[in-house]
């Protein structure tokens, strides 16, 4: 099929174009209903490793990309969870569930840190559908990097945490995100509208196929009998489009 009889096709389709994009609309939606809302609370911390004069600074750097990675992965831990549920932030620990397994599960849908290249700073980020138990259980996990991250690595007091970005909060929920969600649906809803006309077979084919007859062919001023060879056989025949079977309204076109 020619690229422009497939866009004229599609646009005579486009009742089944915009159908089917409604479709994945209405599924898209679903999905962000079953969702719970959630905020976000942001900040950052640098780590920073006290060294005397003989450490070049090569090595310092690479010493303080290896700490804030170190310190970014035992954030989602448990016993990080159990320091930061007893910092003293007021943060609702039923929201995490009963047993370790739960509460593992959820901390590590509500919180995420992680080192940025090797600049040895720590990205924190955490989800909640409560927006000040986000910012609370933010600036908890700041207060436990910034005065407990000794019992993380054996660098004793030369390591220091410092915050670099105060938590940021949102003020609308950002989970899940609705617009990139609809923006999806509607494009996965459009290709695969296109892919739908693309392999449906058309009203000019099923009746061919009905019929037990191969491809139409042209009528007319440019008939078949200009074109036929010395053996009585239709040689080069152009095929009829299906819209000129259907213009044409008639039987007679269709040859075998």
């Amino acid at each position: 099929m020619e690229l422009h009889d497939f866009i004229n096709l599609v646009a005579r389709k486009r009742k089944t174009v915009f159908g089917i994009i409604a479709l994945f609309i209405i599924l898209g939606a679903g999905i962000i209903a079953v969702q719970r809302f959630k905020y976000s609370s942001k900040s950052q911390l640098l780590v920073v490793q006290e060294y005397n004069r003989t450490v070049d600074a090569y090595t310092a750097s690479k010493s303080n990309e290896y700490l804030s990675s170190v310190l970014a992965n035992v954030v989602v831990s448990n016993s990080f969870f159990t320091k930061v549920t007893e910092a003293g932030f007021d943060i609702n620990t039923s929201y995490f569930g009963d047993n370790t397994k739960d509460q593992m599960k959820e901390w590590n849908r509500t919180v995420s840190a992680k080192s940025i290249s090797d600049s040895g700073i720590i990205s924190v980020v955490v989800y909640h559908p409560d927006r000040s138990q986000a910012e609370k259980i933010d600036r908890a996990i700041n207060h436990v990097l910034m005065t407990q991250n000794a019992a993380y690595h054996g660098s004793g007091d030369t390591v220091k945490v410092r915050l670099i970005d105060q938590p940021i909060t949102s003020t609308l929920p950002v989970k899940p995100d609705i617009f990139l969600t609809m923006a999806l649906a509607i494009a996965l809803g459009f290709v695969t509208s296109l892919i739908y006309i693309y392999l449906a077979p058309t009203p000019a084919l099923r009746t061919a196929h009905r019929y037990g007859q191969h491809a139409p062919y042209r009528h007319g001023p440019e008939s078949n009998q200009d074109m036929i060879g010395e053996g009585g056989y239709i040689e080069d025949v152009a095929p009829l489009s299906p819209e000129e079977l259907v213009r044409q309204g008639n039987m007679r076109n269709l040859l075998k």
